[in-house]
């Protein structure tokens, strides 16, 4: 996955919040008028204080009347503002529910619709960091917009009153403020740089614990505990590294910016104090106090900023980080090409190459291979023969470079795979933290019936029987909890079951983990079941070809033999040498 990415724009984040927010872009014009409102009824609370010393210098106690009532108003102020912070505050955080709801399913749709070999190319773990942190991120400043908005008019606000107390003072806070701000964003460009380095190592990291984790019997099996938590531990160092440079960095933007507020408070209330008395030989204390606290002000809101912007620029990398899973293209299903009426489908010429082989052997190579409807046809073959390549080329896992579909004898330039008309249940069973209804089903509303002639074709039933709630029973983290065999029928049953409707069935030594002789009541079961659809099958026990009309032998990404079972046997007797003991296995079992 592309690194050397643009770490995004504060726009570009705004859009894609206005984006998601489609449906409630009302409710965000509503929520950042009160919030505008509620702040600028606060940016009266210094002035009615200051009002209140002045009355009091200006009047002694006569003048106690005018600044109670100023008090009382600066109070009232607050009251004022919550009514409509609150509300507000109630609508962003929800707004931002929704956005980030909304911004998941996206990326969760396109994750979804992208290519195997795309995701053969990008680590699973690496892909999750990024869509969590996105996800999260989005939703971060969704409901942040409380802090932006306060902080714009608390910065406009009360350099707008110096300027109405005095235009020096007014100008000599706008130009010391923007000087702070041009500072923390130049330090926070640097700092942007780490935290794309923190993210790219934090990436790594997660992406070793997801194979530690997720391939633990593993790990316990060959004792490589120690290994295993001292390569962690690197990975995780390696995070740190960036890390520590991003928190010397920030401590010397934050001892920059206290130091210059600080500078910046003491001189304009003394800029104020020197213009007054040259002008008019005295000192009004309120005014001098209003000064002090609207530069306060804004002193604390260039600090907030500066603080906030830092999450700003990881909010908005950690955005950027999945463009490349939304620019990437999607897998093509060419679902108008093949009827549903199909009966004879030719495929051939097929050449694929695995991504990395470069120049080397190809995986196919001008392999044809003729479907029709009620066809039984096995792939045999040794090991990297290209049994699977071509299942998956048929699917549509993988692309062709080069293939030639002609459907009932017209040919179909354009149509690449048979993904729309075909289903592949693969020899490794992907199973679910879930119960095991939810794993058949994957929560498309079938009915019971449905389920179990589905697990009854897959020999599933009997291990049902076994579990302790049955169909409720919940199965553990890559089923941890089933043997190979039973893990085995249970994705077998949850394709027969979304195959009821496809007229080509493809099985990658979908029962090899299965014994001789109910691997074999498996197949009989099935082709029983499936008996309008074609079935194409790569074969690892031999003693199975006796229910195939045809046999393609494979070799080195090249069909070298076809023909009936016994014609293929004939002529290539060395592949059936253990085909007669496993018969034997297979009736002595029965």
């Amino acid at each position: 996955m592309r690194d050397a990415l643009p770490a995004g724009s504060v726009a570009k984040l705004y859009a894609t919040l206005w984006r998601h927010a489609e449906g409630r872009r009302a409710k965000v014009v509503f929520f950042v008028v009160l919030l505008v409102m509620a702040q600028v009824v606060r940016l009266t609370i210094p002035w009615f204080f200051g009002e209140a010393v002045n009355a009091l210098q200006a009047q002694g106690m006569e003048g106690i009347t005018r600044a109670r009532n100023d008090l009382l108003l600066m109070l009232a102020a607050v009251g004022v503002a919550w009514t409509m912070h609150g509300p507000a505050r109630i609508v962003e955080r929800f707004t931002a529910l929704v956005v980030r709801e909304r911004f998941a399913d996206a990326l969760h749709a396109k994750a979804l619709a992208l290519p195997v070999r795309w995701h053969e190319q990008h680590h699973s773990g690496d892909t999750l960091h990024r869509m969590t942190r996105a996800t999260s991120s989005l939703a971060s400043f969704a409901q942040s917009q409380f802090i932006y908005l306060q902080n714009t008019v608390s910065v406009v606000g009360p350099i707008a009153a110096l300027f109405l107390i005095s235009r020096a003072t007014g100008a000599a806070a706008m130009a010391g403020y923007a000087a702070i701000g041009y500072f923390v964003v130049r330090i926070d460009a640097f700092m942007v740089l780490l935290v794309r380095e923190e993210n790219r190592a934090e990436r790594r990291y997660n992406s070793a614990l997801v194979d530690c984790l997720g391939n633990i019997a593993t790990v316990l099996t060959l004792r490589v505990q120690e290994p295993m938590r001292k390569m962690l531990r690197s990975r995780l160092l390696a995070v740190f590294a960036p890390l520590r440079r991003n928190i010397v960095f920030n401590e010397v933007k934050w001892g920059g910016i206290d130091l210059l507020n600080g500078g910046m408070r003491t001189g304009l209330v003394a800029l104020y104090a020197w213009l007054a008395f040259r002008q008019r030989g005295t000192i009004s204390v309120g005014t001098a106090v209003v000064v002090h606290q609207y530069s306060q002000q804004v002193g604390n809101v260039v600090a907030a900023m500066a603080m906030h912007w830092n999450d700003l620029v990881r909010q908005k990398t950690e955005v950027a980080d999945v463009d490349p899973i939304f620019n990437s293209a999607e897998r093509r299903l060419d679902t108008a090409a093949v009827p549903e009426d199909w009966r004879e489908i030719r495929v051939e010429g097929v050449r694929f190459v695995h991504p990395g082989a470069g120049a080397g052997r190809p995986a196919l190579d001008g392999v044809s291979i003729e479907l029709r409807r009620g066809r039984r046809i096995a792939l045999i073959g040794e090991s990297g023969a290209g049994k699977t390549s071509l299942l998956r080329v048929l699917a549509g896992l993988v692309d062709a470079e080069a293939v030639s579909i002609a459907v009932d004898g017209t040919p179909h330039p354009r149509l690449k795979h048979l993904g729309a008309t075909s289903l592949l249940l693969p020899q490794d069973p992907a199973v679910f933290e879930s119960t095991v209804r939810e794993n058949v089903t994957m929560g498309l509303p079938y009915t019971q019936s449905e389920i179990e002639r589905a697990c009854e074709l897959a020999g599933f039933t009997s291990v049902i029987e076994q579990l302790p709630q049955g169909f409720d029973t919940v199965i553990s983290e890559r089923g941890l909890n089933l043997s190979g065999g039973q893990k085995q029928r249970l994705a077998l049953a949850r394709g027969l079951l979304a195959a009821k409707e496809v007229g080509l069935v493809l099985l990658d030594e979908a029962t090899s983990s299965v014994d001789a002789s109910t691997e074999g009541e498996i197949y009989d079961r099935v082709m029983s079941a499936f008996g309008g659809a074609c079935i194409v099958s790569s074969v690892h026990r031999l003693h199975l070809l006796k229910r195939f009309d045809t046999v393609i032998v494979m070799e080195d990404g090249r069909v070298i033999d076809s023909g009936a079972p016994d014609e293929v046997k004939q002529r290539r007797p060395e592949l059936f040498a253990h085909a007669a003991m496993e018969a034997v296995a297979e009736t002595r079992a029965a």
